[in-house]
């Protein structure tokens, strides 16, 4: 499970690398910056490219990835802003939906993480009861 995770990981980084190289040059970039849509990518694949390490990669692995993402938006913006051409620009917009998707993939990852670690899943886990309650007798008997 966590080989195919790294490697559908790896094909994202790979992806947003290509798409953030040549944006001008891409049909799907032309599709995705048409409407509002551009910001919605950003915020998604950057829960992908943070939450897939953080929840397969073991120790602090997966969180060294998620601070090396968040370098790599932040970057990869910078360097567009850089490259000459109509369409390439420093959006804030961009960089802002990049930390909100690394900030929600940490999350996210972290949970998942968590769930694998635990062993059970949430509707497994029963409550549990103490024998002293801190609740009145009066209050718990059932009343007519």
């Amino acid at each position: 499970m966590n080989t195919r995770l790294r490697l559908i990981w790896y094909v994202l980084v790979g992806g947003v690398l290509l798409m953030s190289i040549r944006p001008g040059s891409s049909w799907l970039y032309q599709v995705i910056s048409t409407n509002e849509l551009n910001r919605w990518v950003h915020f998604l694949a950057y829960i992908l490219l943070v939450a897939i390490p953080f929840a397969s990669w073991k120790g602090r692995t997966g969180g060294a990835l998620s601070l090396l993402v968040a370098a790599l938006g932040i970057g990869l913006e910078v360097t567009q802003a850089l490259i000459s051409g109509p369409m390439l620009a420093l959006a804030p917009d961009n960089v802002t939906a990049d930390l909100f998707g690394v900030a929600a993939g940490t999350l996210l990852g972290y949970n998942i993480r968590l769930l694998r670690s635990s062993g059970t899943r949430p509707a497994d886990v029963k409550p549990t009861t103490s024998s002293s309650s801190s609740v009145p007798a009066e209050t718990t008997a059932f009343h007519n």
